[in-house]
């Protein structure tokens, strides 16, 4: 569910604003790849059941995806949010980190 309403009947207090996410954006930035490494070393110390584990964890990065991706496409809606472009991690660098992490050996 994308945060911005449609133009036509939303007034202005409803909108994102580029100062509304941008420290959404950075922070995510500045955290998703331990936070995938971290999401690794737990599935590999909880489950006993390698193939289990490992199937969780792709569901839960998968989901990861989807959601960044909404995210990315609300930010691409709002005025003047080109300008946080710079801190969006490329969704094919978050592929390849699920598939570094979600290989099954």
């Amino acid at each position: 569910m994308c945060v911005l309403p449609a133009e036509d009947t939303a007034s202005s207090s409803d909108k994102a604003s580029v100062s509304d996410v941008e420290p959404l954006v950075k922070d995510f930035a500045g955290r998703w790849k331990a936070a995938i490494e971290l999401m690794h070393k737990d599935v590999i110390t909880s489950f006993s059941n390698f193939l289990c584990g490992m199937e969780i964890l792709k569901a839960a990065l998968t989901q990861l995806l989807l959601y960044y991706t909404r995210i990315t496409e609300c930010v691409k809606k709002i005025n003047g949010g080109s300008a946080l472009n710079k801190d969006l991690v490329s969704i094919s660098s978050i592929l390849y980190e699920i598939k570094k992490y979600s290989r099954t050996f």
